[in-house]
């Protein structure tokens, strides 16, 4: 409920600014909703970065999310550059203000605009329009800082829309807010409460004195501003204490927060999924994947690839997959995949023969997106697209290392740098580097209170922190105990974003354009998004190509350059020559997922003869397997609660090993479709009972109808199996991942 006297947040910093704070968005849109304040505010330094995952949790708790920024300004761009960076706090009013702040972050992050900081000039500035909301920011503002021409200085003071003041009790910002004042009644312009939040709380403030002290970053006069999250009554008690202004003016600049929310309009995300373009249209992309697929399909046939005795099958598969890849829209998609692939191999690029699921679609392996063969390997599609599938295709591809920027340039030449961006990553303080972070921290107080003492004595050494982490390995809740003074930071560190990087496979295609729908950004001299792999995925619903750097993929195309011939395809390879199987067995170097002393024991253990044995084994020394594992590797048959499900399992020596065994248990036993199937294991793995029980009755029914045994006999052996499935559920292995891993 919201109070009557209450405020809005709206210049507010996470760890997304990073090395300047250590509190997650999440946590201030909680504290703020536990105030009962109806908006929040997002304004990062310098990028808007992260935004979509900001919204959708405020979303998901009821409160309104200020899209925002606090960028920096440079008079000028030049051959000389000058290191002004003011700063000044942009909200977007409207969807056309984010765009318009967007195409300006992504021009302030080219060469000519960065120096130190990505800037955007005082002429691009004063060119923004009133579908923003402008705000003068903190002490670094241009109002406070620049002492140059007086006209430029009226220019910029007149295009604010609010002069922001502060409750910091120090005596710069008393004067700056004094001025401020002035200026508000000069100009015309209201002032605004801002709290310049930097962190949740004093013990997460503490625990960014400690981040900052650990990079050796220093703010003047650091202890006389207070930039915790604060409610109302401890905001005006600041200004009260503070008593720069007079008390209605600073009251009226808080209400002036709320009149700031109420101005913004929701701008409602849009999660469709969103598949690239290539010949114009959705429906003229479909057209163009069916010619291929037939195309392609003729070419294998009359070359033998595909024997006449699989052909059947082989159009049957495609027929199913055709409907599926229509009513889910994922035919330009696919069409994207092939083109590309098909580019890898045309110009010597080589790619593995296919990782995960993609592996069940017919589809895939006829358009040479896949070379597994589902007639031959008895991979199932459903577990790749089904009519129910909600989430966006996502096929990631083997490559080698440094083939992967030629592929990055075809795909941005092929579709354009407005469609597409690579993807941001994010480095965080994990546990043995927090406790580094916090001894060079308290190593630095230290030394500073003891200046003449040897540095070997500190308490807070190198090598006397190398030896806390020690002990932290081998007993975390002893040595939290032990050395509380420096475990009490630890907590508000772990976790924390303190760098961001370009994520090496990935790059997103958007039928839309980048920049001004979600925000793009230079990095290392390419376009990257403001949003991370998982807003990408759960949020835009925008299409993201893997490019997966695989060892094997470049010691097969180096041997065969060595034996002077090309790299292989699936159907010219004799997959059971015994020789072959009996050398892989002897010596498992350079054979993938078996190179490991325990991977390789394993594999001589079970002596597999074909690829379907060396699966099992693939999926059972996962840790996914350990409940099996010595069973099956000493060949050793398991029994079901049936016959029929021993059948079902016999390839698999009576085991529940894939998650394909559930499809096949329900659409080869139960009668479900392979959507219908897929569904239902989907929703025992994410622990969704209502799915299996809506389920269940077409279960009973359709096992009790295969079954020879009485109905209530069938029935308990039905929900015995499902209770085994349930309890498998959570550490289950992709048969297509078994066998193209």
């Amino acid at each position: 409920m919201i109070k009557l006297s209450n405020y809005v947040a709206y210049h507010v910093h996470s760890d997304y600014s990073l090395l300047d704070s250590c509190t997650h968005f999440e946590d201030y849109v909680d504290r703020a909703v536990e105030l009962g304040q109806k908006a929040i505010g997002s304004t990062e330094h310098g990028r808007p970065i992260g935004w979509m995952r900001k919204q959708m949790y405020c979303e998901s708790k009821g409160i309104k999310f200020l899209w925002g920024v606090e960028a920096y300004l440079t008079e000028k761009i030049g051959e000389e550059k000058i290191r002004d960076n003011y700063h000044t706090v942009l909200i977007a009013r409207n969807k056309q203000g984010r765009e318009e702040i967007n195409k300006l972050i992504m021009a302030s992050t080219d060469a000519d605009h960065f120096y130190y900081k990505n800037r955007i000039t005082f002429d691009e500035f004063l060119g923004i329009s009133d579908n923003v909301i402008k705000i003068s920011a903190c002490l670094a503002s241009p109002l406070n800082k620049y002492e140059g021409d007086d006209k430029v200085y009226e220019k910029l003071a007149r295009h604010y829309d609010f002069y922001e003041i502060q409750p910091h009790n120090n005596i710069d910002q008393i004067k700056y807010n004094q001025r401020l004042l002035f200026m508000s009644e000069q100009y015309g312009k209201p002032l605004i409460a801002g709290t310049d939040t930097h962190s949740l709380n004093q013990y997460k403030a503490e625990c960014r004195k400690i981040l900052l002290a650990s990079k050796k970053i220093e703010f003047a006069q650091e202890d006389e501003f207070d930039l915790t999250y604060k409610s109302y009554d401890e905001l005006a008690e600041m200004f009260r204490v503070q008593d720069a202004i007079p008390e209605n003016k600073w009251r009226e600049a808080i209400e002036n927060t709320n009149r700031l929310a109420d101005m913004v309009e929701d701008v409602p995300i849009d999660p469709s999924i969103k598949y690239p373009i290539l010949y114009g249209s959705a429906e003229a992309d479909r057209e163009r994947w069916f010619a291929r697929i037939d195309d392609m399909l003729a070419q294998k046939v009359v070359t033998g690839i595909i024997p006449p005795e699989r052909l059947c099958q082989v159009r049957a598969n495609i027929e199913d997959e055709k409907k599926v890849f229509t009513k889910i829209g994922m035919c330009g998609f696919m069409l994207i995949m092939s083109e590309l692939i098909c580019w890898c191999r045309d110009n010597g690029i080589p790619v593995g023969p296919g990782r995960g699921s993609v592996c069940g679609s017919t589809i895939a392996y006829i358009t040479d997106i896949t070379d597994v063969d589902p007639t031959i390997w008895k991979t199932v599609a459903s577990r790749f697209a089904n009519e129910d599938r909600v989430e966006i295709g996502d096929i990631d591809i083997d490559v080698i290392d440094t083939d992967r920027p030629r592929i990055f340039e075809y795909i941005i030449n092929r579709f354009g740098e407005a469609y597409t961006a690579r993807v941001p990553s994010y480095g965080t303080i994990a546990d043995k580097a927090a406790i580094d972070d916090i001894g060079r921290a308290l190593a630095s107080k230290w030394q500073k209170a003891h200046p003449d003492t040897n540095p070997q004595e500190c308490p807070y050494s190198l090598k006397k922190v190398d030896d806390i982490k020690k002990q932290y390995s081998a007993d975390p809740d002893g040595t939290k105990k032990k050395y509380k003074d420096l475990f009490y930071y630890y907590d508000g560190l772990v976790g924390t974003k303190v760098s961001q990087s370009v994520h090496p496979a990935g790059i997103v295609i958007s039928p839309i354009t980048l920049t001004d729908n979600f925000g793009t950004f230079y990095k290392d001299d390419m376009s990257c998004l403001e949003i991370d792999m998982d807003e990408i995925h759960d949020g835009a619903g925008l299409a993201k190509f893997d490019f997966l750097i695989l060892r094997n993929v470049a010691i097969i195309a180096d041997t065969c350059k060595l034996v002077g011939i090309p790299y292989p395809r699936a159907h010219e390879i004799n997959w059971d020559e015994p020789e072959v199987w009996e050398d892989m067995r002897r010596n498992t170097t350079a054979i993938f997922q078996m190179e490991s002393p325990y991977a390789g024991d394993s594999l001589r253990k079970f002596k597999p003869h074909n690829i379907f044995g060396m699966s099992l084994v693939t999926a059972c020394i996962r840790p996914s397997g350990a409940s099996y594992r010595d069973e099956l590797l000493g060949h050793k048959q398991h029994h079901n609660p049936s016959k029929l499900i021993d059948d079902l399992l016999a390839d698999n020596n009576g085991y529940l090993v894939y998650q394909e065994d559930v499809i096949k248990f329900l659409t080869e036993i139960c009668g479900f479709s392979g959507s219908e199937a897929d569904t239902v294991r989907r929703g025992i793995a994410r622990k969704k009972p209502e799915i299996l029980e809506r389920a269940m009755p077409k279960i009973l029914d359709g096992y009790c109808a295969k079954s020879d045994k009485s109905r209530e006999e069938a029935e308990a052996e039905a929900k015995e199996f499902i209770k085994i499935i349930e309890d498998a559920s959570s550490y289950m292995f992709g048969w297509s991942c078994a066998r193209t891993l």
